[in-house]
Formats: C-alpha cells, sequence, structure tokens
C-alpha cells in the first residue's frame, strides 16, 4: 500500500524540476499546490512527503496536456549523480548486482512510489514494479519513469548503454509505439499483467568501474540514517511499518528496535500501550501484500511458495485467518 505522508528523498523532485525547466514550465507552476518550498530542496537532508512529488507530476502532465512519453523523458536524467550519496552506495558497488540489491534495500531513496522487486533466475534479471495503487491519472508517467529509469541507471553504473529482453507494462497500447521500442531497444508489451523489465543474468555479474568498498559503506551508513528519520512518526506503529516496508519487510523485531535505539522489551511495550504488536504490524503488511498480488493475477500455489508457506493450504488458512476471507476471494 502505498503511503501517500511517508516522508522520501527530494533527489525525484529535483529531477523533476529540471525536465519542467527544459520543457519552458515556470518553476512557481511546477510546484503550484505541492507546497514545497524551492529553496529548501537543495539542502540534501531535507525531504517531502510522496503526495508533493505526486502534486508537482501533475502539474507537469497538465501543462504538457496528453503528451505521452514524459516518464521516458525523466528517467533519461536518471544518473547515479542524480541520486545524491544514495547514487554514490551504488556506483561504487564492485557489481552491478550489489547495486540492485542497493535499489531493493533502499527503495525510500529511489525514484518510484510503488514497491517493486528483483528476481534473478539461471538466465534473466527482472524488475517487476507493483504499482497496483497508483492513481490512474499517473499510471503512465510512473511505468515508464520506473522501467526507464532502471535501464538507464544500470547504463550509467556500467558506464555503457545496455538494452533489455523484454519490457511489459498494465499500460494500454500508445499512440506511437515505436518510440517506446527506439527507448528500450525491444517490442513492448502493453496490457500486461505486470509492469516489468528483464535483462540478461549476465549484466548482474558485471563490475562496476567506481567500484570503492570504503566509500560505499560510508554512503550506506548515511542512507541507514536518511531511512531512518523518514521513518519517523508520532507513533511507534508508524516507525515500525515505514522501517519494514523500506527494507522489504525483511528486518525482524530485532532489527528494528536497534533502528530505533530502545531495546526489544521497549519496542514490544510501546506497541502493546498503542493495542499492536510487531507481528501483527509484520502480517497486516505481508497480506496486504499477498491480496495485491492475487489481485494481479498470481497463483495462490505461487504466492504462497513465495512466502514460505509448506503448501498451499497453509498459506490459504494462513491469509483467511488475518483477512477473514479465503484467497480465492480475491482473484
Amino acid at each position: 500500500m502505498i503511503n501517500w505522508h511517508k516522508l522520501r528523498d527530494t533527489s525525484g523532485t529535483l529531477i523533476l524540476l529540471s525536465l519542467a525547466s527544459e520543457i519552458g514550465l515556470r518553476l512557481d507552476d511546477c510546484l503550484a499546490g505541492s507546497q514545497i518550498v524551492a529553496d529548501e530542496l537543495e539542502n540534501p537532508l531535507s525531504s517531502i512527503l510522496v503526495w508533493q512529488e505526486l502534486a508537482v507530476i501533475r502539474n507537469i502532465q497538465t501543462f504538457r496536456g496528453s503528451e505521452e512519453q514524459l516518464g521516458l523523458m525523466v528517467s533519461k536524467r536518471c544518473t547515479a549523480s542524480g541520486l545524491g550519496v544514495f547514487g554514490q552506495a551504488l556506483s561504487t558497488s564492485e557489481t552491478l548486482k550489489q547495486a540492485w540489491q542497493l535499489m531493493e534495500r533502499f527503495q525510500l531513496l529511489g525514484l518510484g512510489f510503488s514497491r517493486f522487486d528483483f528476481c534473478a533466475d539461471d538466465k534473466q534479471l527482472s524488475l517487476t514494479i507493483h504499482d497496483f495503487e497508483m492513481p490512474s491519472d499517473c499510471q503512465r508517467f510512473c511505468e515508464e519513469r520506473g522501467l526507464g529509469a532502471c535501464l538507464c541507471l544500470f547504463s550509467d553504473l556500467l558506464g555503457q548503454p545496455i538494452l533489455a529482453k523484454s519490457v511489459s507494462m498494465r499500460l494500454p497500447a500508445p499512440a506511437d509505439q515505436n518510440a517506446y521500442h527506439d527507448f528500450f531497444g525491444v517490442e513492448v508489451q502493453f496490457n500486461a499483467p505486470e509492469t516489468r523489465i528483464v535483462f540478461d543474468r549476465a549484466i548482474e555479474d558485471s563490475p562496476l568501474p567506481n567500484a570503492n568498498r570504503k566509500l560505499q559503506l560510508a554512503s550506506i551508513r548515511y542512507c541507514n540514517e536518511a531511512i531512518e528519520s523518514q521513518a519517523f512518526s508520532t507513533t511507534f506503529e508508524g516507525r515500525v511499518k515505514a522501517l519494514l516496508e523500506a527494507q522489504n519487510l525483511s528486518v525482524n523485531l530485532e532489527n528494528v528496535a536497534q533502528h530505533l535505539s530502545i531495546s526489544s522489551r521497549q519496542l514490544r511495550r510501546h506497541l502493546a500501550k498503542e493495542s499492536t504488536s510487531f507481528r501483527e504490524i509484520l502480517l497486516n503488511l505481508k497480506f496486504s501484500r499477498a491480496k495485491a498480488r492475487l489481485d494481479s493475477g498470481v497463483s495462490v500455489n505461487k504466492l504462497a511458495q513465495e512466502l514460505g508457506y509448506a503448501s498451499q493450504a497453509s498459506f490459504s488458512r494462513a491469509f483467511k485467518k488475518h483477512t477473514g476471507k479465503p484467497p480465492s476471494f480475491s482473484r
């Protein structure tokens, strides 16, 4: 679920302002209704809310009317240097695999609003964007930006252009499909069940030209601090949710407590005062994502395997116990 009131890094908005300037949109008009103070965007420690960046996107779209490919135009500006310290952490990785693992780990510092994940098998590496809750008026822009930015950032990190093996979007086919073919180097499948870009698996083992272990560790430390500051909420439940989402549900109670500089016992006590628990928060997020995956057409059996359940039946029982309805109800 997209939390529109979550804090996020300003890098994406700065890239949007760069495009706005190029197409002739005045700064004040670009930021209209967003409540963003332009002078504060350059502060490396500043942050904005997700909905504020979405307001900027809508202003750009309004200025250009029904023009397609705006998201692709933005993605061409996606370079490691444009992503600040997070980009530095990526560019100083030893291999592309290490870089994409950081992209998945620090999703709050990237360009996308929706959750995404990478998946690698024997032959291919794929990025899937779970954008089912994206407002329809911004869906095309965000799908273009998400997939295009991945292609451009990978090329930038490797120091040479690469092409995708396949690209699919949930969007309806645009008027000019040739532009998408020219951008990605392959025919794009539209009206697809998922938003995904696929690469040859071999690229993930490619060494990056600017690898620097010491500099990367310092950058990662900064990114962790940025995530913690952006995860701030007035409730412990909100802080735990933000940290779990930021780390793709891959941290345990002890990890979260450490992030919050308190003991596990203190965290349990704080959550109990708010009538919840770490396990309940984690299950709510897990089954919310499961429902979205089921709605997208993923089979119950496949989802049970992805979530580590011993069988489809055990997953179905857990799903029904938590949501009150069987998985088949979501299909």
